[in-house]
């Protein structure tokens, strides 16, 4: 049977009457009368040779063949809503995939919750993440290999407007479960001698010197056990009972059966991470991406 007859149009009139079961309340739905309304459904159902609805004084219902109709009707709007969306989102640009870099870190502060939001609201945003340092991913933007980075450090020579602020957080002390240390703050000093993993001078200068100021401060024996580059694996060594170490809060949500996260009374600097871009123009994604991280917690 062709149905080339039958467009969108139609079929929104008649799944409209059957989600009301009224005429009059699905022609005020519709923004238009009621007389036109059941003109049309009847020339459908003339059209198609069965009925649709069975009408009586006082109420419409479906017929068997009238449920099975607008089953499939809800199915093609849908799909028709669906296509206009992704046409809306090509005429954006957005079709093109948006390459993001990413410091390690920020998975944890932000992207782990920021990524399924983001998909949720831009359905159609493909979005390609390159993992590496700050200086790397610096470098990367500015040879248009990447659309915008979000990264921990920045060169004070950095434009201003190149630079927008997502989070900061605070760093916490990170302690084997086997020291039962069951304050929820404390002072450094409760490290006086113990084992330490501390980060590489070379690799973070300002934190490292940080931390040993607080150290110092609070009059307390460093005993550096291991140094090691990255976060990550400082906290899986502290959760195999080596040592203690300062990471970021956000990092707490690991390995809680095997290390207890302590706030430190001492003034530590805040972790802050940033959306970098060298051109906020070149993506309509980024606005997108940094109202979600932005909001992120």
């Amino acid at each position: 049977m062709n149905i080339n007859w039958l467009d969108i149009k139609k079929l929104s009139y008649v799944v409209a009457v059957a989600e009301e079961l009224s005429f009059s309340r699905a022609a005020l739905r519709l923004h238009m009368s009621q007389p036109p309304l059941s003109q049309q459904i009847r020339l459908i159902e003339n059209n198609l040779g069965m009925a649709l609805f069975e009408r009586s004084t006082r109420t419409v219902t479906l017929t068997i063949f009238g449920k099975l109709f607008v089953e499939k009707a809800k199915q093609v709007l849908a799909a028709h809503a669906e296509l206009g969306e992704c046409v809306s989102a090509s005429q954006k640009g957005t079709e093109l995939p948006l390459k993001i870099g990413c410091i390690s870190l920020a998975f944890e502060a932000l992207m782990s919750d920021g990524m399924a939001t983001l998909q949720a609201q831009q359905p159609y945003l493909e979005l390609v993440i390159e993992e590496g340092s700050s200086p790397e991913l610096l470098a990367q933007c500015d040879a248009k290999q990447l659309h915008g980075a979000i990264i921990r450090a920045h060169a004070p020579d950095l434009p201003r407007s190149s630079l927008r602020h997502l989070k900061s957080e605070k760093y916490v002390l990170a302690c084997p479960k086997q020291w039962r240390l069951t304050a929820t703050s404390a002072s450094i000093k409760i490290l006086n001698g113990r084992p330490f993993i501390h980060y590489p001078k070379q690799v973070q200068p300002k934190l490292h010197a940080a931390i040993e100021q607080v150290f110092t401060d609070a009059q307390a024996q460093m005993n550096v056990v291991q140094e090691v580059k990255t976060k990550s694996t400082t906290l899986s060594l502290v959760a195999a009972g080596l040592g203690a170490a300062i990471v970021p809060q956000s990092m707490s949500s690991k390995y809680h059966q095997q290390v207890d996260f302590i706030e430190i009374e001492e003034h530590l600097p805040s972790v802050d991470y940033y959306l970098y871009s060298a051109d906020w123009q070149a993506h309509s994604g980024l606005e997108a991406l940094y109202g979600v991280l932005n909001n992120t917690p």
